[in-house]
């Protein structure tokens, strides 16, 4: 494995970094992108580069140069055009990742090069399966941001190209390597609250006021708030679900749904109730156009237990500040969950640690293989309920 450097490394030095560059007032940038050329492999019409050669353009020297300059432990984005184009792009990138962690903004075509272990993939929802398929193919290790296709026929797929391939892969769903989940899930298999009835969880913003034109409204991208933000509070209420009936996670029996279908043909707003067995039911909600709780609560036949940030908590770049309640007959108890670190890096590290291990997947509860498939079922279940379907599905 060539210049792995886990999350927890990663965040050290880091943080290292950031009291050289403040505390002592050198006020140094932490983040460098360098655009190495304008040349591509493709002809995207909407791309504003040119295509040609510049006169003006750095050569290799010249970059190394600059690089050599950068204070350790930097942050570096390679990015052109298509960097990996640049002849000289593994030198460039060796020196880089000597300084400081360092990435690369590419459109995966030339994934077959020798300095790539892994890929995360973030694109629109639709793009997902093709590409974590091609760079499955090329040897490369994936974390693919949720959904890891747009339903089960493709997740089927993907699934099983990757244990073709023999490489590690995970679709997103950094909520769930969040130290509160393990919590959570112990509080429910000791029955705090005794048996389980009930779980309640919505996730929705109002993403018309932020960005009119986003791609979530665009059908043709697999758009709106089940596949974007509704497969959250699935999810959740499957491994709650599971917990209380002694398993990793269970999909319901049946499911009945709304939903308000907008001028673009995708679910703006959408609800579900999941019936499990042994009377275990969810409620949950999602939106596009709506600001929501976003929280969970769990209802059983002692008391309840409220999670009052279970997807999000530490988004904007740590610290986190999160507290699962637990309220019963005999008072309320608080565990509390605080630290320094961005919400992904348990993801991050989780990914790193698992690959270092020459694992394919990740334990539970992170996303395993079987869960991504069982979870995208539903999801078809939801959107064939309300009737949004999509050109993939056909």
């Amino acid at each position: 494995m060539k210049n792995i450097l886990t999350a927890n490394q990663l965040y050290k030095s880091q943080s290292d970094f950031s009291k050289l560059a403040f505390e002592k007032g050198n006020l140094l940038p932490r983040r460098y992108v360098f655009v190495l050329t304008n040349l591509c492999n493709l002809k995207c019409t909407f791309c504003f580069q040119e295509r040609k050669k510049r006169a003006d353009r750095m050569h290799t020297s010249d970059w190394m140069n600059v690089i050599s300059q950068i204070p350790a432990n930097s942050r570096i984005t390679l990015t052109g055009g298509e960097p990996l184009v640049y002849k000289d792009f593994k030198e460039i990138f060796v020196r880089a990742n000597q300084i400081g962690e360092t990435n690369i903004v590419t459109n995966g075509l030339l994934l077959d090069n020798e300095n790539i272990d892994a890929v995360y993939i973030s694109t629109p929802h639709v793009f997902h399966a093709d590409l974590t398929i091609k760079a499955a193919g090329k040897g490369k290790h994936i974390l693919c941001e949720k959904p890891g296709a747009v339903n089960f026929k493709q997740t089927y797929e993907v699934i099983e190209k990757v244990k073709e391939a023999g490489v590690f892969y995970k679709e997103g769903f950094m909520y769930r390597c969040h130290p509160q989940i393990p919590a959570l899930i112990n509080l429910i298999k000791n029955k705090t609250i005794g048996n389980i009835n009930l779980i309640i969880s919505s996730f929705g913003f109002d993403m018309k006021k932020i960005i009119p034109d986003h791609r979530l409204f665009d059908k043709s991208l697999a758009g709106g708030s089940i596949l974007d933000v509704g497969l959250y509070p699935v999810s959740f209420s499957r491994i709650i679900a599971g917990a209380a009936l002694g398993k990793k996670f269970v999909n319901p029996t049946s499911i009945s749904a709304d939903a308000r279908i907008g001028e673009t043909g995708v679910d703006e707003l959408a609800s579900a109730k999941l019936f499990f067995e042994h009377n275990i039911t969810a409620d949950i909600s999602t939106s596009i156009m709506q600001n929501m709780d976003n929280n969970a609560v769990i209802e059983g036949e002692n008391g309840k237990i409220i999670v009052d940030d279970p997807w999000m908590p530490g988004r904007d770049g740590g610290p986190y500040d999160t507290k699962i309640r637990v309220i019963t007959n005999s008072g309320e108890k608080v565990e509390e969950f605080k630290g320094p670190e961005h919400l992904f890096f348990f993801e991050a590290e989780l990914a790193s640690q698992t690959i270092l291990k020459q694992r394919t997947e990740v334990p539970y509860p992170g996303m395993t293989w079987d869960d991504s498939l069982g979870n995208i079922k539903v999801l078809d279940m939801w959107r064939e309920e309300i009737g949004y379907n999509l050109e993939e599905d056909n």
